[in-house]
């Protein structure tokens, strides 16, 4: 696979139509380099659609539900399992969107992507603002989902383990059930 050169400083979410005319897998842009994303698994995508149509029930009118979209960052361009973000930075066009409009990220560890799910994502959307981030595990096969806020000081604090259910009030009400994993 042939990359373009990435201009002085690297590329950024302005060079994403460009590079996916000629980046023809998933990737992200980290410091300004083109990474490739790990494949996912079966467990992941059944995860992202079940928490997708969970979340578009219970958000306000003021939030969309997004999967896979990326989040501008500069350099770093991070493309997030699920994102809620304000319904009004949303277009039939976007490829990315600003930090101050995402409210909620979600990551769904696969074996490809622990490091980066537990340590290198949330530093980043803690850095950039971001108020709420969850983080799904798979627990022998079931869904467990760990929820964490902004602190005032930066970086996230954790705010719950949820097996079987999520309930709560950031970035808006949130009660959910976790079904069973199945396919």
């Amino acid at each position: 696979m042939l990359v373009p050169t990435p201009p002085r400083g690297g590329f950024t979410a302005r060079d994403l139509p460009r590079l996916m005319k000629v980046v023809d897998v998933r990737f992200e842009l980290l410091d300004g380099e083109v990474v490739m994303m790990a494949p996912s698994t079966v467990w992941h995508n059944e995860v992202i659609d079940i928490l997708k149509f969970a979340l578009r029930r219970v958000a306000p009118a003021w939030v969309s539900i997004a999967t896979e979209q990326r989040i501008d960052l500069g350099c770093t361009v991070p493309e997030p399992d699920l994102l809620a973000v304000s319904r009004d930075a949303v277009a039939a066009d976007s490829l990315s969107f600003a930090p101050g409009d995402v409210h909620l990220v979600v990551e769904v560890v696969s074996p490809g992507t622990k490091t980066k799910d537990r340590v290198l994502r949330p530093a980043q959307y803690a850095e950039a603002g971001i108020k709420c981030f969850w983080r799904v595990e798979n627990e022998d096969n079931a869904i467990v989902i760990y929820t964490f806020e902004l602190l005032p000081e930066g970086g996230y604090a954790p705010t719950g383990v949820h097996r079987s259910r999520v309930q709560v009030d950031r970035p808006f009400p949130i009660d959910i059930e976790l079904p069973e994993v199945t396919w």
